[in-house]
């Protein structure tokens, strides 16, 4: 029972370090989404496949499926976040 106590004790730790982390981050996920379905963001994407960016070299904030796949995974998250959260608070 030792052992259940301490591992369940450090898995609640670091899930509150991650959840603090990505809330703090929020503001920044916030912006790259809105970016993302602005008009810069199409006029940067254009920009970079016609080289007239050449100090950019590595463009993955430009790619569709680099942020889409980033907001999904986020969509996927908050739902088994609140499954999970659900189960918690049922015990």
């Amino acid at each position: 029972m030792e052992k259940i106590l301490n591992n369940s004790t450090k898995l609640l730790e670091e899930l509150e370090e991650i959840l603090n982390k990505l809330d703090k981050d929020s503001k920044n996920y916030n912006e790259l989404v809105k970016y993302y379905y602005s008009k810069n963001w199409a006029k940067d994407k254009e920009d970079f496949e016609k080289d007239l960016l050449p100090d950019v070299e590595a463009a993955g904030v430009l790619t569709e499926d680099s942020i889409y796949d980033m907001m999904t995974t986020s969509s996927g998250l908050a739902i088994q976040m609140l499954e999970l959260a659900t189960k918690m608070l049922k015990r």
